[in-house]
């Protein structure tokens, strides 16, 4: 007599249920929505650094930006003067703070915005090139911010000093959001398999 024996049920041929049963569904949804978020984030970070490179081209604050930078500042009592402030502007100039981090964010934003639209079009491609352009975004903008924020301690009023030092740890957290959203399709097997799907289905008419 056989050691060996089997169980099957009414109605079972005894094959294996079809693979299409547990394979994940595409979701194109999630991607997409990705993508646009990507994208708003990528005019942001390119408005930041446009804003960043007119400073490092501008020999000199106007006396309307002086007074819209200085006006609270001085409302809450801390004493700082036009020249101290166009000093510091200076010195950041020389630094080349505000090159490092505008060119950092235009360029990232550029890469960014670039792989947002490639996510939205479900390409594959495009949360790697959203994560290199958060990285140089994120590496260039925490520089030039930290930068800017140590400078600020020998020139600044203690409330602009925190003021400096609180958007460098907002950049660098804006920056990881980033880093974090553009990975998210890779990730996720629902949002990689809507990113394949393209691919798989040429591989199957072939």
């Amino acid at each position: 007599m056989s050691d060996s024996f089997s169980i099957r049920m009414s109605g079972d041929d005894g094959l294996a249920p079809p693979a299409e049963i547990f394979a994940t569904r595409p979701d194109e949804k999630g991607p997409k929505t990705v993508a646009i978020l990507l994208i708003a984030g990528a005019m942001l970070m390119i408005f930041v650094g446009f804003g960043d490179l007119q400073n490092a081209n501008s020999n000199d604050l106007s006396q309307e930006d002086l007074d819209t930078l200085l006006t609270n500042v001085r409302n809450q009592g801390d004493n700082i003067t036009d020249e101290q402030y166009q000093q510091f502007h200076d010195n950041i100039r020389e630094s080349g703070a505000y090159s490092i981090r505008g060119w950092s964010l235009m360029i990232g934003g550029i890469v960014v915005g670039l792989a947002g639209v490639l996510l939205f079009k479900l390409n594959l491609q495009g949360p790697k090139m959203a994560m290199c352009g958060a990285g140089i975004g994120f590496i260039g903008g925490t520089y030039g911010s930290w930068t800017i924020k140590t400078l600020s301690e020998s020139a600044l009023p203690e409330a602009m000093v925190l003021a400096n030092e609180i958007l460098t740890y907002v950049c660098g957290v804006c920056m990881v959001l980033c880093l974090a959203l553009a990975g998210l399709p890779l990730m996720n097997a629902s949002a990689k398999a809507a990113l394949n799907q393209k691919i798989v289905f040429i591989a199957e008419q072939e």
